[in-house]
């Protein structure tokens, strides 16, 4: 039986002084975290305080206006998001999954 990686290890995501803004709205202003490898983190935070924008960057799903955030190792701006999207899982409030059918994008 395999067991999980030992907390403290390597780091798979990193966000060093992210800022997000869109449409002249700051979303999240200079947020840095790192999370590695075997650690196990919730995130909380009210309505509106940056909670799915974080993930969507940490997901490889958008991109920073400034700052820096890296996926597996990999640089946001500096890697083929198509090859780095396969090695991860990103699941959002929008994505339906009804058993026995695979899970799909809601429009």
């Amino acid at each position: 039986m395999r067991r999980p990686p030992e907390p403290g290890g390597s780091p798979v995501l990193r966000a060093e002084a992210v800022t997000v803004v869109r449409e002249g709205n700051p979303l999240l202003s200079d947020v840095t975290l790192t999370v590695r490898s075997g650690e196990h983190w919730a995130l909380l935070g009210a309505n509106g305080a940056g909670k799915t924008t974080l993930l969507g960057l940490l997901g490889a799903q958008t991109h920073p206006t400034r700052g820096r955030v890296e996926v597996l190792g990999r640089r946001l701006g500096r890697v083929d998001l198509r090859e780095l999207r396969t090695l991860i899982g990103h699941v959002t409030p929008a994505t339906r999954c009804v058993p026995p059918s695979p899970c799909a994008t809601s429009s």
